[in-house]
């Protein structure tokens, strides 16, 4: 299925993360979670611009105006590239053990973002709804690693994960985008069988649900029904999150996690895309 794999960053994170295309397709949004780093690579050339984040970025999402939210550890942050600058613009957790991890918009334009403790010690996750206005509210808890956020909306689906090593649970809702609101939570599939833990994902034009198997060399791909469909082997040992490339639908960017020593750091911890047959 994939006739291709190539490095397409020209720089590379400790923790890729979180990958957003603008609104033309010309550049790709992303960031280093423990590099504490956001990043911009145009599409054309591969060329990396970075930007220092004042704590442990976990996920972000393009706003219409050009400008960025950011799940940083202390809160949910306005991001200009105009001027480069971090400002805080809501704190939906009290909680100063966790850090904002996975994140995704919904058809409405809504940020959802997952939260996780630093010290997994405690499945002391929750998943925050931050509406256009910044106001905010907890629908999930008690989840360890919160992964997985994507939406389907010709099926009005909400799907979300949990990644931690005992869980390894993705779930599916019913979801109203005009109230921004799940329901009926359920079992959509698990990761157990799989060499891979769930990560970032998304949705396809086929409602395919593709997700990064983080620490198992494989992209995983689940049908709308939950049938496992065949993993897709990749080149680094720790993929994380997936987009589609939208100017070509036989291609996705895939952000990775540098793990050293191991034989493939020439390639992780750069976005990578693969293209398919």
């Amino acid at each position: 299925m994939i006739s291709a794999f190539e490095v397409f960053s020209d720089r590379w994170s400790f923790l890729g993360e979180s990958p957003v295309l603008s609104d033309d397709g010309n550049c790709l949004w992303w960031v280093d979670t423990e590099g504490c780093r956001l990043l911009r690579t145009d599409v054309a050339s591969g060329r990396t611009e970075v930007w220092d984040a004042p704590e442990a970025v976990g996920c972000i999402a393009l706003r219409p105006d050009g400008t960025l939210l950011a799940g940083l550890a202390s809160g949910i942050f306005l991001f200009d590239p105009a001027k480069g600058g971090f400002d805080l613009a809501c704190s939906p957790e009290s909680r100063r053990d966790v850090r904002f991890n996975d994140g995704a918009l919904d058809p409405a334009g809504r940020f959802w973002a997952g939260t996780m403790q630093f010290t997994l010690t405690e499945p002391a996750g929750a998943i925050f709804c931050v509406e256009a206005d910044l106001s905010h509210r907890r629908v999930f808890d008690g989840i360890w690693t919160p992964n997985g956020l994507a939406f389907d909306p010709v099926r009005s689906r909400m799907y979300f994960s949990d990644s931690h090593p005992t869980v390894q649970t993705i779930w599916v809702c019913d979801y109203d985008v005009a109230t921004g609101t799940p329901s009926n939570r359920r079992v959509f599939a698990t990761t157990h069988d799989f060499a891979g833990r769930p990560d970032g994902a998304f949705i396809d034009e086929d409602g395919i649900y593709w997700i990064a198997g983080v620490e198992g060399s494989q992209l995983l791909r689940f049908a709308p029904s939950g049938e496992a469909l065949e993993p897709i082997a990749f080149p680094v040992t720790h993929p994380t999150k997936i987009v589609m490339d939208r100017a070509n639908p036989r291609s996705v960017f895939v952000t990775t996690r540098r793990t050293v020593p191991e034989e493939d750091t020439h390639a992780s911890g750069h976005v990578l895309r693969a293209t398919f047959r």
